[in-house]
């Protein structure tokens, strides 16, 4: 009965729009055999507004990063983030970014730093296995039995985010109108709830509005939850956040570095400006031009002021890749705005043979991007926009960066006769490829 009940309440709301990528996610993960399900928000998952939550199967965790990758999402590196990962997709044809969060434990309470977690209340609970045994299938996603939905709705609210306002409010009466103190979360709430309170007076005030109340209750819930052996349950929580550091510090996932490079008036600035501002990963920009502040390089140089910025230059790049390496280190993505590879264009006169292998030398002395972004752009479309320069040049500087991306084994050319959001997407779309292939290889 309690079965045929579920499926005739999830009949009651529309079968929920799915976004593409999540479509092919969510099929890879039946199609692997890890049981999953929508923790909440499943009516958003069309055009989702923030992160996608999923409660899975604590014993498929091995193999969630693997066919997770497979489908385009990655995971993001994260210190100490205990019962939860974190994963990453982008989808060009839309241009969205979309997060999955993770969990294989169901608990509530304020989260903020790993730290400091282990000292706060939280509401811990061992119904994971319980949930996902009565999940129900609604189109192409899991979700929680009706029962289950309105509790963990319930205590996210009331105890993790401590407002119900709006939307959330309006979902949890619906839920509230048909829902039953039979699901484990009802228990748990049951066990902690204060003299006055049982799981019947809660769906009375969810079904009422009276949300004050309710968030009265939310905030005495974890520190009852922890009253009766507060210090093993805070060491517990300290291991368990300590390990997901470790596990962070020793396998540590390090960032993608790309380096766009091309003619002056191709977009180089504008594309490394929009790709540090839109890109749903953590990303750092970095100038790496050899010639700021210098001119033209064919610019005439006193002999002493000559040697003195050559001696700049290698001091300036080591500087610069260093920061790079840091960040890439932590898990950021790095965008370098040009690279020490514009030394390997032909250079000018004079000392032609001493620039070539001082040239050779600086392209060499930092060490490779992952990939390279060679901007293509046609010499009267360089003109229209930079009209002071000479055209011939203008052509000329182009079939040198072609010729450039040839030689460079990383390099892919991108045309950049477009909008700059156009522009923005082509390259997200390499560079996704490219983390995506290095994580599946």
């Amino acid at each position: 009965m309690r079965g045929e009940r579920a499926e005739a309440e999830a009949d009651l709301d529309p079968v929920p729009t799915v976004h593409p990528l999540l479509v092919r996610a969510f099929g890879g993960l039946d199609a692997a055999g890890i049981t999953w399900c929508m923790l909440r928000g499943e009516a958003g998952l069309g055009d989702p507004a923030c992160d996608v939550d999923l409660l899975v199967d604590a014993g498929t965790l091995d193999q969630l990063d693997d066919v997770l990758a497979r489908h385009e999402f990655l995971r993001l590196p994260a210190l100490g983030a205990g019962g939860h990962r974190t994963y990453i997709g982008y989808h060009p044809p839309t241009d969205r970014w979309i997060e999955l969060d993770v969990e294989w434990t169901v608990e509530f309470g304020p989260t903020s730093h790993v730290l400091v977690n282990w000292l706060r209340p939280a509401l811990r609970t061992a119904v994971a296995a319980d949930l996902l045994s009565r999940r129900a299938r609604r189109g192409q996603v899991w979700v929680l039995d009706p029962d289950d939905a309105f509790w963990a709705l319930l205590l996210h609210r009331i105890v993790d985010k401590r407002v119900v306002t709006g939307e959330h409010a309006r979902r949890l009466r619906e839920l509230a109108a048909n829902a039953t103190s039979h699901s484990a979360l009802a228990a748990v709430v049951a066990d902690l709830c204060p003299p006055g309170w049982d799981p019947q007076r809660v769906l009375d005030a969810a079904r009422h509005g009276r949300w004050m109340q309710l968030l009265e209750l939310g905030r005495k819930l974890p520190s009852r939850a922890t009253s009766a052996r507060p210090i093993a349950l805070r060491v517990a929580a300290l291991g368990r956040g300590l390990s997901g550091l470790a596990a962070a510090v020793l396998q540590p996932s390090p960032g993608l570095s790309v380096a766009l490079i091309g003619p002056d008036g191709a977009g180089k600035s504008t594309l490394t400006e929009g790709l540090a501002n839109s890109t749903g990963l953590p990303t750092r920009r970095i100038y790496m031009g050899l010639w700021q502040g210098e001119g033209d390089t064919g610019d005439a140089m006193p002999l002493a002021a000559a040697i003195l910025a050559a001696a700049r230059r290698p001091v300036r790049s080591w500087r610069r890749s260093a920061v790079a390496l840091y960040h890439q280190g932590r898990g950021r993505t790095v965008v370098f705005d040009r690279h020490p590879y514009d030394a390997l264009l032909p250079p000018g006169p004079p000392h032609l043979r001493l620039k070539r292998i001082f040239f050779g030398f600086l392209a060499r002395s930092v060490p490779p991007p992952s990939i390279v972004l060679v901007l293509d752009l046609p010499a009267e479309i360089t003109h229209q926009r930079r009209p002071e320069e000479d055209p011939v040049q203008l052509a000329t500087a182009r079939d040198a960066y072609l010729a450039l991306a040839r030689r460079l084994r990383q390099a892919e050319v991108i045309n950049a006769d477009r909008t700059p959001d156009e522009l923005r997407v082509e390259a997200t779309a390499r560079i996704w490829h490219a983390m995506v292939e290095r994580r599946t290889r």
